[in-house]
């Protein structure tokens, strides 16, 4: 029996799918709350203006077997405007997955039958999917020799498997590791009393809650327009992620304090023995300090003590203060699919054909 695919694009419509979605989560096993449904309320209500929600709801003889949350949105491509079809997510997304109960080959098939009836996207995008998940591999093993398509991009996001006793790991550092450590400790002490917290429950509003938002606003993120305090609709997901992940027991907050004031913190998730850090930020005033290193310093070592931590994701990018302590890297894959239309064909052809040779040109003149 084909599959059938519904598409449910309100609030209410998509708040009625949570019964549903606790049900695939349980069968499929996927305990992470980048799979919940509450994760993904959250980006519901933060989708940006213009921007259409919906979840495309999977269901064989009436029974749902898969979920498949997107956003369609307008964008420009090397200039030309597009109509761009995603998954939904939001700015601190570190994976996302197919929820689908069963084998996935079927789903797959539905969803590209789906895509070539709708008329409202040029280009789909799969974001930040794992590579090492079966997603990537039934998608590509679909769309070859139907479609036009392309791997778009890679990410890795560095991760400390937590292994042994902090005593052990800590110990096989090299010594100019370990002198770096103590250099960062030494200058924050004497800038004044320093202290570290970890809460696992902060209320939206409260004095914590507060602290956070403000130290944001004094970050190198907040004069991009990226901060927490400063990127658009990004206070108001945080505050909804920080009610839900406190009621789930996913949340943990840390903060790094010179005399009482918050200079460095850690936003994290986590969930089956992973942690996942969404946001960090330290106060620019005291960046030659270093104090998001010392925190991370903290984080790894009360990681290691506490039990029942395997991992500690520490969120995409290869920055020099990730990598001191990384065990490996994370691997997501960016997917795209171009309608089967004249002006989708000229996007692909833009980007696989027109893009490359005008660079290995640029590149024979450079040289």
């Amino acid at each position: 029996m084909s599959l059938v695919v519904r598409r449910v694009t309100t609030r209410d419509g998509f708040a009625a799918l949570e019964p549903v979605w606790a049900e695939l989560a349980a069968q499929t096993d996927r305990g992470s709350p980048f799979a919940s449904h509450d994760w993904f309320a959250c980006c519901w209500e933060a989708v940006a203006a213009g921007e259409r929600p919906e979840v495309l709801v999977f269901e064989e003889a009436g029974n749902a077997v898969a979920v498949v949350p997107v956003r369609v949105q307008c964008a420009r491509v090397r200039g030309l405007p597009i109509r761009l079809l995603t998954l939904l997510d939001s700015a601190d997304t570190p994976f996302v997955d197919v929820l689908a109960a069963g084998a996935f080959p079927p789903v797959a098939r539905a969803l590209l039958d789906h895509l070539d009836r709708r008329a409202d996207w040029d280009i789909v995008r799969l974001q930040r999917l794992p590579a090492a998940s079966p997603t990537v591999k039934v998608m590509e093993a679909e769309l070859e020799g139907h479609w036009q398509w392309r791997r778009r991009g890679t990410l890795d996001s560095p991760y400390l498997a937590i292994a042994g006793t902090w005593e052990a790991f800590y110990g096989a550092k090299s010594q100019r590791f370990k002198k770096t450590v103590r250099n960062i400790q030494n200058r924050l002490e004497r800038l004044g009393s320093i202290s570290i917290e970890e809460h696992r429950a902060v209320a939206p509003g409260s004095g914590l809650f507060n602290d956070l938002i403000d130290l944001t606003s004094r970050s190198w993120k907040a004069d991009r327009g990226i901060a927490i305090a400063t990127m658009p609709r990004m206070r108001q997901f945080f505050d909804d992620l920080t009610r839900r992940a406190s009621a789930r027991g996913w949340l943990s907050v840390w903060f790094l304090r010179l005399d009482g004031r918050p200079i460095a913190m850690e936003y994290q998730l986590r969930a089956q023995g992973v942690v996942h850090a969404l946001r960090s930020d330290f106060d620019m005033t005291y960046a030659a300090a270093s104090p998001g290193s010392a925190l991370n310093f903290a984080i790894a070592r009360g990681l290691f003590a506490e039990g029942g931590v395997r991992e500690y994701d520490m969120g995409p990018g290869l920055n020099e203060y990730k990598m001191r302590w990384a065990t490996g890297c994370h691997e997501t894959v960016d997917l795209e699919i171009y309608r089967r239309t004249l002006y989708a064909r000229l996007c692909y052809a833009l980007e696989t054909q027109i893009v490359p040779a005008a660079r290995r040109i640029r590149d024979r003149v450079r040289s």
